[in-house]
């Protein structure tokens, strides 16, 4: 998955669960902190330009990182 984040820049970082509501990110290039915005970008797909969300991370744990889907109600 490809991470932007505004301050500290793009980078892949590997996904664990994922489900309607968000996923988890396995730690990877950079740290992140409870309330960063991104946008993720799924990778390694068969077609070009795959869609972006914006995701927000609402915990840390030792390995990663849990994410929410940010929606218009948000």
């Amino acid at each position: 998955m490809r991470i932007a984040h505004d301050q500290k820049g793009d980078a892949i970082f590997r996904t664990g669960d994922i489900s309607d509501r968000g996923l988890f990110l396995w730690r990877g290039p950079f740290d992140l902190e409870v309330g960063d915005e991104i946008t993720a970008q799924i990778q390694d797909v068969p077609f070009d330009d795959p869609p972006q969300v914006r995701m927000r991370v609402v915990r840390i744990e030792s390995d990663g990182y849990g994410l929410n889907f940010i929606t218009e109600a948000d």
